[in-house]
């Protein structure tokens, strides 16, 4: 894989990412009545999510 083609598939990757985490973000705020752990689970999961995202450079 060339240079221009990772930059491409890294930023897509960080697109969708970025996608993901707001899909989580929407879904705790939408379920009012989520326990307690599944509230840790859904905001761990964002959080790993926005951290890989942070991480990409392009």
């Amino acid at each position: 894989m060339n240079l221009a083609e990772r930059t491409v598939q890294l930023a897509h990757l960080k697109d969708k990412m970025r996608e993901l985490e707001v899909l989580f973000e929407e879904t705790e705020a939408a379920i009012g009545d989520m326990t307690d752990e599944e509230k840790r689970s859904f905001k761990g999961l964002a959080s790993a999510i926005e951290y890989h995202a942070s991480k990409l450079k392009v």
